[in-house]
């Protein structure tokens, strides 16, 4: 199939569809599935939960090593090595995630010297690092156009993880059995997914050292990039716990969760959309800049009605889903939800980045978000707490993935493309 045949509509249209079936459905399914587990759970307990949840999220984010973002372009390039692409990104991230489990056991040792619980949790926890070093193949069925493949998956795999979760937490009452579950979802999908390529692309494992150490040359910009990205997406969390207390952390954790909700949308369409970005860069200039454009104006104009509602209706949701013991969620809730915007368009800057071969200022804006966050939350805390974390939030990802895509004479091209996309302008034929 040539780039030109591959850029259809029906294609792209097809791939989002798919994409946003399975993020929404395992979204919704996971949102309601916090929802009870938090409500069965005491404050305490939810909070060690997310705190590390926040240190696995920190490696997992790490232990892709960036080849999430630069695999589409290489399967562009030369489809008939998609084989050896795979087993080769696959086999450098399971070495990563060896090195990641034992270190988290080391971090959690110094960090909380007297729970012995939580070193258990992180352990079971850190499990799924191992897992998820397969999810690759995701990547290869949307390039090739099976995102029906990844969807259909990854909610059987859900399906059985959250009875196994849920009976764990309401009749078993063991933390380190929910965590368990969580983890046996990520092996399931992705047993499935690595039987059905066996099945129906190739049999053989093809492992090259050379081009891994190629894949790594290309994306180590990426790897850095998301360590300082986790680390101004945890933070917050990481230090509420040592600032405040388990409890905090729950509270904030509960806000990002429904601020978070609006994630489905974004995703599948930066999903979606970037084989086709990749591939029009090659061939059309024209169509490109547009579906750039249309990428940044969907996702800004999505995440700013979201915004709106949830300001408005912060307290009688928090309420609702969560009961009285969260109420101390509202005042960060109304004001982390604005962040979205900000923070999705990084995602799309770095799309941008990748197709116009300036990945150099993925880790340049990113070193400037992390730095920025660390900063403001060791001040905004001991201030304000739970607020003062949702505010570093805001400020930090509008400094990196507005103001300074606007202010790097490199990057004014993009700032360009995205000005014209959330002021709707050329977005059409």
């Amino acid at each position: 199939m040539n780039i030109r045949s591959k850029l259809s509509g029906n294609r792209l249209i097809k791939n989002v569809s798919w994409i946003f079936f399975g993020n929404v459905a395992h979204a919704v399914l996971s949102f309601l599935l916090n929802i009870i587990v938090a409500r069965l759970l005491t404050l305490n307990d939810n909070g060690m939960l997310t705190y590390a949840a926040s240190w696995i999220t920190f490696f997992t984010s790490v232990g892709t090593l960036g080849f999430n973002g630069i695999i589409s372009r290489e399967f562009s390039k030369d489809e008939n090595r998609g084989n050896e692409y795979l087993w080769s990104c696959i086999t450098a991230r399971v070495l990563f995630s060896l090195i990641a489990i034992i270190a988290l056991q080391v971090i959690a040792r110094i960090s909380s010297p007297n729970e012995p619980e939580l070193y258990i949790i992180i352990l079971c926890q850190s499990m799924q690092l191992l897992f998820s070093s397969f999810d690759m193949f995701i990547y290869w069925y949307r390039y090739k156009n099976q995102a029906n493949v990844t969807a259909i998956y990854r909610l059987i795999a859900f399906g059985i993880s959250a009875a196994w979760r849920l009976f764990a937490i309401a009749v078993l009452k063991s933390l380190t059995l929910y965590v368990i579950g969580i983890v046996a979802e990520t092996a399931l999908f992705i047993t499935f997914l690595c039987i059905f390529y066996r099945r129906h692309y190739n049999r053989q494992i093809k492992i090259s050292r050379k081009t891994i150490q190629m894949m790594l040359k290309i994306s180590y910009p990426f790897i850095f990039s998301a360590i300082l990205a986790t680390i101004y997406g945890q933070a917050d969390k990481i230090m509420l716990k040592s600032m405040v207390d388990n409890s905090a952390v729950a509270l904030y954790n509960a806000s990002t969760v429904l601020a978070g909700v609006v994630v489905i949308i974004p995703t599948t369409l930066i999903e979606g959309f970037r084989p086709d970005i990749m591939d029009a860069k090659l061939c059309n200039e024209v169509l490109y800049r547009r579906r750039l454009g249309q990428l940044y104006a969907i996702i800004f104009w999505s995440c700013i009605a979201y915004g709106i509602v949830i300001t408005v209706f912060a307290k009688p949701i928090i309420l609702l889903l969560y009961g009285e013991k969260y109420i101390g969620a509202v005042s960060s809730l109304s004001l982390v939800v604005w962040y979205t915007s900000f923070s999705y368009f990084g995602s799309i800057n770095n799309v941008y980045m990748v197709a116009e071969d300036k990945i150099k200022w993925v880790q340049v804006t990113t070193l400037i978000g992390a730095t920025s966050n660390v900063i403001l939350n060791f001040f905004l805390i001991p201030a304000w707490g739970i607020v003062g974390a949702a505010l570093a939030s805001l400020l930090t990802q509008f400094l990196a993935n507005f103001v300074l895509m606007a202010i790097i004479p490199d990057l004014r091209k993009g700032f360009g493309i995205m000005l014209r996309g959330i002021t709707l302008r050329g977005l059409r034929r």
